[in-house]
């Protein structure tokens, strides 16, 4: 809803939705960036730091950082490949929603996301969803599987309003796209919680990614 809410204030400011389309990176960071301001007070309520989630587990370093350059060769094509299927599947082209997407912003905001964007999406979003959420599911829930299940889900619905477009095929094609994404860290975070960080960061480098491609437009 976070992501919702700052598009339609930048499509207040623009006078123009269509216009706050393109700035989805940018809802995506103050959304972020409420989410983290909200992760340190719920922690604190708990009597325990936010931080303390990307910490690297000193006993298991050297086995968490084999697992996870392993995982990670796995994590490749199941980040990517939906892109490409569903793209194709509901448009017949893979460039569709990608021209949806990214259209040419200002300058100076591209180089504040630069660093903004893949920052407070490191700390914000598998954050909320699999180092917030999940434990705290799992100690209230009785069937287990839905403790996991739940998170991957949100995390990926979440997207088919970033950026909100009103057009059918790409709310489906938001909100399938991160599924496998989503199961794969949730799984593997579920088994091995000490690889949150690792997964995280990992986050932020792909984030990072999705900013330089505006700068290609």
């Amino acid at each position: 809803m976070l992501f919702l809410f700052f598009q339609s204030a930048i499509a207040m400011l623009l006078n123009s939705w269509e216009s706050s389309q393109k700035y989805w990176l940018l809802a995506a960071s103050l959304t972020n960036i409420v989410s983290i301001f909200l992760l340190i007070s719920l922690f604190k309520r708990e009597d325990t730091r936010f931080l303390y989630l990307f910490r690297f587990n000193r006993v298991s370093f050297r086995k968490d950082l084999l697992i996870f350059i392993g995982l990670t060769v796995i994590l490749v094509p199941v980040a990517f490949l939906p892109n490409n299927f569903l793209s194709v599947w509901l448009w017949g082209n893979a460039e569709i929603p990608f021209k949806m997407m990214f259209q040419p912003i200002e300058t100076w905001i591209l180089y504040i996301l630069l660093l903004a964007f893949p920052v407070t999406i490191t700390l914000a979003e598998l954050a909320t969803y699999f180092g917030y959420l999940m434990p705290r599911l799992e100690k209230q829930l009785k069937i287990k599987w839905v403790s996991i299940l739940l998170p991957m889900l949100f995390l990926s619905l979440q997207h088919c309003t970033l950026p909100f477009i009103p057009d059918v095929k790409f709310i489906i094609y938001r909100g399938l796209v991160f599924f496998p994404f989503a199961l794969f860290l949730g799984v593997s975070i579920r088994y091995r919680p000490t690889l949150f960080p690792y997964f995280a960061i990992l986050h932020g480098v792909m984030d990072l990614g999705t900013v330089m491609m505006l700068f290609t437009v």
